[in-house]
């Protein structure tokens, strides 16, 4: 779990035993003990590997800059997604996605474009592939953007810092305070973010293996309904009901209902689809 095997996180700081970085070798160390263990295979100059690794290490692409010296050698040639509750202990509520990965090591490794293109079996299912999926960070910013302001620009909302759907769900929307966690929004953003603070209510409903990606959308089917998402956020958000007059849309939820259906089904199958129903 990569809360746990990152000694940096203040998560389960406790039974963290820190000083196990001063004994790794240099050329290997990350902040993350199992980016190391991938870095060490490398290091072996292992022909192949067969490994479990939290499929963040691969899809996110910050992640997959640490392991730029593995991703020179090595490709991923096989690999299957399973839930992190295969294994008792490893997360109790969440779940997330695993990778049971093969590489092998090869000369001209791999690049994120190829994990972005990359077919992921996922057990007892289909394929998931990251391309297949727009996503929000295309439309907004992620994280604090107070130095980024111009003096004329009038921030209309305030929202915690975005990091992947599974922060989502444990993480708040809307907030009043101005934090260093803080996200500044614009009109022209506003519903962007409504978009964001609706999908944190349909979390439970999204498959357990896209938990580490950024939050998906069709960004132009949700821009022929932004105004649904606009109001069911104002109605639902207490932050938002305080700021902004709520206008009712006829049929908003049942039209959002769809989106997801849509959206989920197009792209993952029937069965995802069946969750909105």
């Amino acid at each position: 779990n990569p809360p746990y095997n990152d000694t940096t996180s203040i998560i389960r700081n406790s039974i963290k035993d820190v000083s196990v970085q001063n004994i790794i070798d240099f050329d290997i160390k990350t902040r993350d003990l199992g980016m190391s263990f991938l870095l060490s295979y490398d290091k072996l100059k292992a022909n192949y590997i067969c490994v479990l690794h939290p499929l963040s290490y691969l899809i996110k692409k910050a992640n997959f800059t640490l392991l730029s010296k593995f991703a020179k050698n090595y490709k991923l040639i096989d690999g299957i997604i399973i839930s992190s509750h295969e294994f008792s202990e490893t997360s109790r509520g969440m779940a997330f996605p695993i990778l049971i990965a093969l590489y092998k090591r090869d000369q001209n490794g791999m690049n994120y474009e190829y994990i972005k293109n990359y077919q992921f079996k996922v057990k007892n299912d289909g394929y998931f592939c990251l391309n297949d999926f727009d996503t929000i960070v295309n439309y907004v910013q992620k994280y604090p953007n107070k130095k980024y302001l111009n003096k004329n620009d009038k921030p209309v909302a305030k929202f915690w810092t975005l990091r992947d759907i599974n922060a989502l769900k444990r993480n708040r929307t809307f907030i009043d305070s101005d934090t260093y966690n803080t996200v500044y929004i614009l009109m022209e953003k506003f519903p962007y973010y409504c978009y964001i603070d609706v999908f944190k209510q349909y979390t439970d409903k999204m498959p357990y293996f896209i938990g580490n990606c950024d939050v998906i959308i069709d960004n132009e089917k949700f821009n022929k309904i932004k105004e649904c998402f606009i109001a069911q956020s104002v109605h639902t958000n207490s932050i938002l009901k305080n700021k902004f007059k709520f206008r009712e849309i006829p049929n908003a939820k049942l039209k959002i209902d769809n989106y997801f259906k849509e959206l989920l089904g197009s792209k993952l199958g029937e069965k995802y689809a069946k969750n909105f129903n």
